[in-house]
């Protein structure tokens, strides 16, 4: 039994290492990214769909606050 342990636990060590590097590459090779967007939103550039799709805001994030007090 102490055998299986140690193999299940030496397995372990191989697959994290496998799962850490499909996330690198997923996330370095991902189109675009938060600082592109910003920077796009800055300059004026027109970012496309993704602000709309990724949960931009629209135009409740220019509202400004609502709610009780928000006059005050």
């Amino acid at each position: 039994m102490s055998a299986y342990i140690a193999r299940r636990i030496l397995f372990m060590i191989p697959t994290l290492f496998g799962i850490l590097f499909v996330s690198f590459v997923v996330v370095q090779f991902a189109p675009g990214g938060p600082v592109e967007r910003v920077i796009a939103q800055l300059s004026g550039s027109d970012t496309g769909g993704t602000s709309r799709i990724s949960g931009g805001g629209g135009d409740l994030a220019r509202a400004g606050p609502t709610g009780a007090g928000a006059g005050e």
